[in-house]
C-alpha cells in the first residue's frame, strides 16, 4: 500500500482519531464507547460487541454492545472455544466469518435470544502486555458486503490499542479504589486519633476532679452515718439518710472508676497465649455469676498464635466487659465467649444474652460517663476502648434491643510469631 494513496490515509486518520478518543478518558465505560464508535464509523459494521474475559468462571461476558437488538443479549455469557468470540479468546487469533450459517464454530443462542440474523463476523483478540484482556466482534457490513482481510488487518491494529487502553483503565479504576479506601481508613484513623486525644485529655482532667470529690463524699458520708445511727429506727430520717448514702455509694464508684481511669499506665506489654489467659479468667469469674442464673460458654481455637500485651490492663478489660453482660442479664442467661485468629488479629468476642442497647444511645457507648444503667457510671467501656487502643487494637459492638450485645476486642497478632 502506498504511502500517498487515500486508503493509507484513511487508516492513519482513523488510528490517529482513534488513539486520542482512547487516551482522551480514562474511565473504563467511556473508553470502550469511544473505541466501538470508532470502529463502527471506519468499518461500517451494523453491531459491535467487546467481551471481557471472566478467568475464573472461564468465560467471555458482554462489556459493552452496541447496534440493533444488542440489550437483548447483554446479559448473556460465553464459554471460552464456544462461538466465534469464544474460538477467538481460546486461540487468541483473529477471525473473519463471511458465511457462518456454514461454520460449526458459529454460536447461533446470541441470534435465536435477539432476533438478529449474523450475516459476516469479524473478530479480532484485545490484549496487553501478552495478557488476554477480552475479544472485540463486529456483525454485518452496512453495506451488505463482507469483511476483507484488509479489514482484518486494521481491526488487529485497533485492537491492540484497546487492550492496552482497557488494561490502563482497570489500572486506573483499581489504582481509584484503593485511593477511596485509603481515604475512608485516613477517615477511621483520624476519628481514632481525636478520641484517643480527647481520652487522654479526660484522664488529667478526671484526675483533679476525683481527687476534689473524693473527700467532700467521706466527709458527707461520715455525717450521714452518724445522723443515720442518732435517729429512731422508724423515723422520716432514716429513709433520706439511705438515700443520700445510697447516692454516695454511686458518687465514690464513679470516682474510683474515674481515679482508674485516670491512672491507667501505658502498657507494659509481653507475649502472651490469649486462649489460655481467657480461659483462666472465665474459670475465676463462673463462679461469681452462677449464682445470678448466668452460664458461660466459650469457644477458644486451640492454635491461637500470641498476642503482645500488658496482661494487667487486659484482665481489667476482659473484667470490665463481662461486667456489663452480667448487668445487662439481670433475670440471668448465657454469656458466650470466642476467640479466634484473623491473618492480622486475634479476636475475643462476649455475646450476652440480654437486654441490648436502643439504637438511639448506640453512637454514645464509649463516650466518659455516659450508661444506660441506673446504676452505671458509664466508665467502663470508655477504661475498654482505651486499654485496647492503647494497644494498637479496635473495639466493636454490635447490638439490637431485646437481643443482646457482642462486644469484640481485636489485638494485632505478635508480628515476631
Amino acid at each position: 500500500m502506498e504511502l500517498s494513496s487515500p486508503s493509507y490515509r484513511h487508516e492513519m486518520s482513523l488510528l490517529v482519531k482513534l488513539s486520542t478518543l482512547i487516551n482522551s478518558s480514562l474511565n473504563i465505560d467511556e473508553v470502550l464507547e469511544n473505541a466501538l464508535d470508532c470502529v463502527e464509523e471506519f468499518l461500517r459494521a451494523e453491531v459491535s460487541s467487546i467481551f471481557e474475559v471472566d478467568r475464573a468462571a472461564g468465560e467471555l461476558f458482554f462489556r459493552l454492545a452496541r447496534g440493533a437488538r444488542a440489550g437483548q443479549i447483554k446479559g448473556l455469557r460465553l464459554q471460552i472455544g464456544a462461538g466465534i468470540a469464544g474460538w477467538v479468546a481460546q486461540t487468541e487469533k483473529p477471525l473473519i466469518c463471511n458465511d457462518p450459517g456454514h461454520d460449526p464454530r458459529f454460536y447461533q443462542v446470541f441470534d435465536a435470544r435477539s432476533g438478529f440474523q449474523t450475516r459476516s463476523i469479524l473478530c479480532v483478540p484485545l490484549k496487553a502486555r501478552d495478557q488476554l484482556m477480552g475479544v472485540l466482534e463486529l456483525l454485518n457490513k452496512r453495506d451488505g458486503g463482507e469483511f476483507t482481510d484488509s479489514d482484518l488487518e486494521l481491526l488487529t491494529i485497533l485492537g491492540n490499542q484497546i487492550g492496552i487502553a482497557l488494561e490502563n483503565a482497570r489500572l486506573y479504576q483499581r489504582l481509584n479504589d484503593k485511593l477511596t479506601v485509603t481515604q475512608e481508613e485516613l477517615k477511621i484513623a483520624e476519628k481514632k486519633l481525636i478520641r484517643a486525644e480527647r481520652l487522654a485529655a479526660l484522664g488529667k482532667i478526671a484526675q483533679g476532679v476525683a481527687h476534689e470529690v473524693r473527700n467532700p463524699v467521706l466527709i458527707i458520708g461520715g455525717f450521714t452515718h452518724r445522723l443515720q445511727k442518732l435517729a429512731p429506727e422508724q423515723d422520716k430520717v432514716q429513709e433520706i439518710c439511705g438515700l443520700i448514702l445510697a447516692e454516695l455509694d454511686k458518687l465514690s464508684r464513679m470516682v474510683k472508676e474515674i481515679e482508674q481511669f485516670a491512672r491507667l499506665p501505658e502498657p507494659r506489654r509481653q507475649p502472651l497465649a490469649l486462649g489460655a489467659f481467657v480461659a483462666q479468667i472465665l474459670e475465676e469469674y463462673a463462679p461469681t455469676v452462677a449464682s445470678e442464673g448466668i452460664r458461660l460458654e466459650s469457644q477458644i481455637d486451640p492454635d491461637l498464635p500470641p498476642v503482645l500485651v500488658d496482661a494487667g490492663l487486659m484482665r481489667l478489660a476482659l473484667h470490665q466487659v463481662l461486667d456489663n453482660a452480667r448487668e445487662a442479664m439481670p433475670g440471668g442467661g448465657v454469656v458466650a465467649v470466642t476467640v479466634h485468629a484473623t491473618p492480622t488479629q486475634v479476636e475475643l468476642t462476649i455475646k450476652d444474652s440480654g437486654v441490648g442497647i436502643d439504637a438511639a444511645d448506640q453512637p454514645y457507648i464509649f463516650d466518659p460517663f455516659f450508661s444506660t444503667k441506673p446504676q452505671g457510671t458509664g466508665m467502663g467501656l470508655t477504661t475498654v476502648h482505651r486499654i485496647i487502643s492503647d494497644h494498637q487494637g479496635t473495639v466493636r459492638l454490635r447490638t439490637h434491643p431485646g437481643a443482646g450485645t457482642e462486644v469484640t476486642l481485636a489485638l494485632p497478632r505478635w508480628l515476631d510469631y
